[in-house]
């Protein structure tokens, strides 16, 4: 018996000895393995010479031919394996005295990188940049393999990511470049920064990994559109070239004015309720040309992110979209210059290192040469305009970075190309920033930013005399915007700005005129406050809160007015402050990640706009627009706005759906015949009601590989309730277009040739039309019931063009490129206006009647811009 119990006793240790050893996968002892393209069958026989470590998988799962690069010099065997195993999609697990290889069907099931639940927190911190010229690269992705964190490069180019001890797998991804991964062992604060290579096997199709796609909220489609330069190109302009603000018009929910205008309306909102930047300094006017041309020089541009809501939140002041662009930085490494020229206008740009890898520079000018179009109708017509930007960026150390911009846009139209011109018009746009970056520490990162705006508005009616009427609106602000990133759950938003801003709403100058037309100065307070919390790896929270101080200073003239809009009293407004509004702005956005491929967001947002630009018309050719601030009298809008959205990937492919309520209160109409000019009651001829707008956005696009495309619709309507305004209570706004198509294809043929087309469909304008006539003293008057009770024919346009490389070479140091477009392929004459005094002739003519006083028969005639225009555009480039 005794001896069975012994017997039994030695089996049991011995099977606990065996299960002990079978169990049990030594990872910490350290090897080398250096194979260079190798297959994976060749290189996990290495790992088993060395360790003694079986691997075991199925061949239809796993393919062990594929070629493997891992070198890997004394490390423990787990990072050996994590660093193999983490770029191939596999997950491994370790059963007895070897590792079972299965294929990684769903990234948010990977096998997690190994931490100790107490173990302490490192950052990773860094900048992702361009190899070639170091320009930063904005919105670059960090992902971290295996888990949901990731983050999302700022305007400078900087990330932090805060994790626990242990080994992850970085990957550096950005549209255009090709992804880098590299392993971190992370026992300390890493400082890595990036360059990436640009992706020029531009044929191949791209296939989008998990990594890409795994930070799903930072990278939100719902929340922020990102535009690439390709989609910045592929918007022409009349004569072929590439226009900044036109390529915002291809994105469903934004809609134009049409033909000859870079006016545009975000999800209802008024001309005046979009909030332009360039580098972090408003631009009042972003036109050339009466619109004709934007006023901002695609080769200067480096980035733009647009935002329709849930903008930042240490952006506002507007009601209905941000469009925050960035200037090229100039190459650090080696001088550049590009010429583009085409029939209406020449660029030229000029950049390079003023000090190699430490700063550098960035010059673009861009003119116009318009007058050979006219010389022998109007030989005494001068029309011009130009753009200037430049740049100058200075590495200081690792935490410090300072940037000096400048922008400056003028244009003229005026009667005579001598000195002494008897009439015409002139604006002006004139824009400085001077920004410092400043790194606390790895987690905090803060810029700090004082810039100078104005635009300026001439119209000479006795240039020779300096008789003209003018208007201008400025600033000079100061504010310091924080990023903190306390851990991978949170990233904290706050700063602080102080904004002047100071007005004139349009008076004479000249020597027996005195100023009539008052608005004050203003001083503006803003705190801010916001955070980004990821709750779990399917929800994220984006939080925050603005505080606004708007104060009216003195010295200036006010009118008080009565229900009737009469005037009642005249105030006499001493130096300081003499009327102040406060506001609160909240916004939050949920969103929610099914998985990698499918999310969806709610969001609300609140926005207090205080600027306004007082026009009585809808028409871009307009000349005595003014901008006036909130007061006594005029009242600031407010906006709540309500979204929901969803975005699914599918493989390369992307589907976003949206839809949108909002509500605006004080939105500004006009009293019928409103006096806008030299009026010192101005602020009389304001009249406020409510408005609401909503809308569904539809988008279908392709972004990666040879061919590209972009399929979007848009529903919308703008509904205005102003009884003191019309008799029907409720009617559309003039700009309300319902229904929107757009179609844009991109396909890169070869390594020379590139194709584009697009197609847009839009509703026409509204108008408001006679409902009658009748006849007063033999005169014909029309009668006008209802306001915008009408709409122009439908607009609809098809451009193309075409991209020829002239370098057979693609590592020529001079490129020649020549650009073939055709605007408005098929001849179509879009209306922009109506016009109501006409008669029709016997051989079917319109004209004017020479007398109203005659019962004629009034004739409804339009009036459009252009018909096709074709062009030819060459660019050289030299690096």
């Amino acid at each position: 018996m005794l001896r069975k119990k012994s017997l039994l006793i030695n089996l049991l240790i011995f099977g606990l000895f065996l299960n002990t050893q079978a169990q049990t996968i030594d990872l910490q002892t350290k090897i080398t393995v250096v194979q260079k393209k190798q297959t994976l069958s060749a290189v996990l026989n290495e790992i088993h010479k060395k360790t003694g470590i079986n691997f075991s998988y199925n061949n239809a799962d796993i393919d062990n031919l594929q070629r493997v690069t891992l070198i890997a010099r004394n490390k423990p065997v787990k990072n050996v394996l994590y660093q193999l195993f983490s770029g191939l999609d596999i997950n491994y697990t370790g059963v007895e005295k070897q590792i079972v290889l299965k294929k990684n069907q769903y990234a948010l099931i990977t096998v997690i990188p190994e931490v100790k639940k107490e173990s302490k927190k490192y950052s990773i911190s860094g900048y992702v940049k361009d190899s070639i010229d170091n320009e930063v690269l904005i919105g670059a992705g960090v992902s971290i393999k295996s888990t949901y964190f990731g983050a999302v490069t700022n305007a400078y180019g900087y990330y932090s990511i805060s994790l626990p001890e242990g080994n992850y797998v970085l990957t550096f991804s950005y549209l255009g470049y090709k992804n880098k991964s590299l392993v971190v062992d992370l026992t300390s604060d890493k400082k890595i920064s990036q360059f990436l290579k640009r992706d020029e096997t531009q044929l191949e199709i791209v296939v989008i990994n998990e990594e890409e796609k795994r930070d799903v909220f930072e990278k939100n489609p719902l929340k922020e559109i990102n535009l690439n330069k390709r989609e910045i190109n592929s918007a022409k302009g009349i004569v072929g070239e590439a226009d900044v603000v036109k390529s915002i018009n291809n994105l469903p929910g934004v809609s134009s004015f049409g033909d000859g205008s870079v006016l545009f309306y975000v999800r209802g909102g008024d001309k005046d309720q979009n909030l332009i930047l360039i580098d972090e300094t408003p631009i009042y006017n972003p036109s050339h040309l009466f619109g004709f041309f934007s006023a901002l020089a695609p080769d200067a541009i480096n980035d733009i992110k647009i935002y329709k809501n849930n903008f930042p939140v240490k952006y506002g002041g507007r009601l209905s979209s941000l469009i925050d662009i960035k200037t090229k930085d100039g190459n650090m490494n080696k001088f550049g210059f590009s010429v583009v020229s085409s029939p209406l206008t020449g660029s030229y740009t000029i950049d390079g290192p003023i000090k190699k890898k430490r700063s550098s520079f960035l010059m673009t000018l861009r003119d116009s040469h318009l007058n050979w179009i006219w010389r022998r109708n109007l030989p005494n017509l001068n029309v011009n305009f130009y753009d200037f930007h430049l740049k100058f960026n200075q590495i200081i150390n690792r935490k410090n970075r300072l940037y000096f911009s400048m922008f400056s846009g003028s244009d003229i139209l005026s009667g005579s190309r001598q000195s002494a011109v008897s009439s015409g018009l002139s604006w002006k746009n004139n824009a400085l920033s001077l920004r410092w970056n400043h790194l606390f520490s790895d987690k905090l990162f803060s810029n700090t930013t004082l810039h100078s705006s104005k635009y300026d508005y001439f119209l000479y009616y006795s240039q020779n005399e300096n008789h003209y009427w003018s208007s201008f609106i400025g600033d000079v602000s100061l504010k310091t915007d924080f990023s903190y990133f306390p851990n991978p759950k949170n990233k904290i938003r706050f700063g602080y700005n102080i904004n002047n801003y100071f007005f004139n709403p349009g008076n004479l100058d000249a020597d027996y005129f005195s100023r009539s037309v008052y608005a004050g100065d203003v001083t503006e307070f803003v705190l801010y406050a916001g955070n980004d919390y990821s709750v779990n790896e399917k929800l994220n929270v984006s939080y925050g809160l603005r505080y606004v101080s708007w104060n009216n200073v003195g010295p200036t003239i006010g009118f008080l007015f009565d229900e009737n809009y009469h005037m009642t009293d005249t105030n006499f407004y001493n130096k300081g402050i003499y009327h102040s509004f406060n506001s609160l702005e909240p916004q939050v956005s949920l969103s929610y990640s099914f998985n990698n491929s499918l999310l969806m967001t709610l969001s609300y947002d609140r926005h207090v706009q205080f600027l306004h630009l007082l026009s009585n018309s809808v028409s871009p050719f307009t000349t005595t627009d003014v901008w006036m601030p909130s007061g006594p009298v005029v009242k600031p809008e407010k906006l709540n706005q309500y979204v929901f959205g969803v975005t699914k990937t599918l493989s390369e492919y992307d589907v976003n759906f949206q839809t949108y309520y909002k509500t605006i209160a004080n939105y500004f109409e006009y009293n019928e015949h409103a006096n806008m000019l030299l009026n010192p009651l101005i602020e009389g001829e304001i009249r406020f009601a409510r408005a609401k707008a909503y809308g569904t956005e539809l988008s279908f696009s392709k972004k990666k590989g040879s061919f590209n495309f972009l399929f979007s619709y848009t529903y919308s309507r703008i509904l205005i309730n102003g009884n003191k305004v019309s008799s029907s209570g409720i009617y559309p706004a003039a700009y309300d277009k319902p229904h929107k198509l757009n179609i844009n294809l991109f396909y890169k043929t070869s390594k020379r040739w590139t194709f584009n087309i697009n197609w847009v469909y839009s509703s026409g304008l509204r108008y408001s039309s006679p409902t009658g006539f009748y006849y007063y003293q033999g005169y014909s008057v029309p009668i006008y019931s209802e306001k915008n009770n009408n709409s122009l024919p439908d607009y609809h346009r098809l451009d193309f063009s075409a991209d020829l490389s002239l370098n057979k070479n693609k590592n020529a140091r001079f490129k020649h490129n020549l650009l073939f477009a055709i605007y408005n392929i098929y001849n179509r004459h879009n209306a922009i206006a109506v016009n109501y005094d006409k008669i029709e002739t016997d051989q079917g003519t319109f004209v004017i009647p020479l007398n109203f006083a005659y019962e004629n028969e009034i004739v409804t005639t339009s009036k459009s811009l252009s018909g096709i225009i074709p062009s030819v555009t060459y660019s050289l480039k030299f690096r």
